[in-house]
C-alpha cells in the first residue's frame, strides 16, 4: 500500500476527481423552510487515544479503553456551557467512553437524558493500521471512490454506511417536527466519511481537508427533504 501523510493528502485534493455524495433524501422529515429544527454533529473531547504515541499496537478501541484527558474534560465542560441557551430535543452518542463522557456533559447542562447509539461508533481500522495507512484509506474512500478498501480486521466505507446512515436518517425523521436542535456525538473519522453522504452541499474533499477538532461541531438544516450543512466548525462547506 502506498503511504501518504496528511500534508500529502491535503495537497492532492485540488487535483482529485469530484466526490459524488449520496445525499440522503429524508422523505418523511417534517421540517420546512424557516423551521428552527437543526441537526448538530459533535466530535468528542480530547481523549487518551488522541495523545498516545503513534503506533500500530494500541489496545483495541472498545468499551472504556480511551477516556477523556484532563484537557478533554475541560473542553466538554466549555462545550456544554457554550450551548446552555440552545434548545435541544435529544442527544444521541456513540457508546465509546470518550463520546459518552462528552455527551454526558451536555446532558447534565441541558437536563436531557442521553441515548446510546452503537451505529455512531468510530470507524474500525483494525489493530495494526499505522497512522499513514489510515490516512491512505480515508483518501481512497473520499477522493478515489474505493469504497470496499479496508485493513485486515477493519471495516470498509460501505460497511460504515450500512450502520450509520439508516440510523441517523431515521432519527432525523423522527425529530424533524420539533423546532429544536438534535445532537449526535461521535468521532472524527466516522464523521469525516459519512457526513458527505448526509449533507447535499459537502464534498469528500472538503470533509477530508477539514477533519473536526475535538469538540468541533457541524450544523445542518433540512430543506426540501435534503440536509444542508450551514456551518462546519466555523467554515462554510463546499
Amino acid at each position: 500500500m502506498k503511504r501518504l501523510n496528511r500534508r500529502t493528502i491535503i495537497k492532492a485534493i485540488a487535483a482529485a476527481p469530484a466526490f459524488v455524495g449520496l445525499s440522503a433524501l429524508l422523505s418523511k422529515a417534517k421540517a420546512t423552510n424557516g423551521s428552527k429544527f437543526e441537526v448538530w454533529f459533535i466530535r468528542h473531547g480530547e481523549s487518551e487515544i488522541n495523545v498516545l504515541p503513534q503506533q500500530s499496537d494500541l489496545p483495541l478501541d472498545e468499551g472504556v479503553t480511551y477516556p477523556l484527558t484532563v484537557k478533554g474534560i475541560q473542553q466538554v465542560k466549555d462545550l456544554a456551557l457554550s450551548i446552555k441557551d440552545i434548545d435541544v430535543s435529544a442527544i444521541f452518542t456513540s457508546i465509546r467512553l470518550r463520546t459518552v463522557q462528552t455527551a454526558d456533559a451536555i446532558s447534565f447542562e441541558k437536563n436531557i437524558e442521553l441515548q446510546l447509539a452503537p451505529p455512531l461508533v468510530e470507524v474500525n481500522f483494525g489493530t495494526t493500521a499505522s497512522q499513514q495507512q489510515i490516512f491512505q484509506i480515508l483518501a481512497d474512500w473520499l477522493l478515489n471512490g474505493l469504497y470496499d478498501v479496508k485493513v485486515p480486521g477493519g471495516e470498509s466505507y460501505n460497511e460504515q454506511r450500512e450502520r450509520f446512515i439508516p440510523f441517523v436518517t431515521q432519527t432525523i425523521e423522527k425529530y424533524s417536527s420539533t423546532p429544536q436542535v438534535l445532537i449526535f456525538v461521535a468521532h472524527g473519522a466516522i464523521l469525516a466519511t459519512m457526513l458527505p453522504l448526509l449533507f447535499k452541499n459537502v464534498s469528500g474533499q472538503f470533509s477530508l481537508a477539514n477533519i473536526l477538532p475535538n469538540t468541533g461541531i457541524v450544523k445542518g438544516k433540512l430543506l426540501h427533504g435534503h440536509l444542508f450543512c450551514t456551518d462546519w466548525n466555523g467554515q462554510k462547506p463546499h
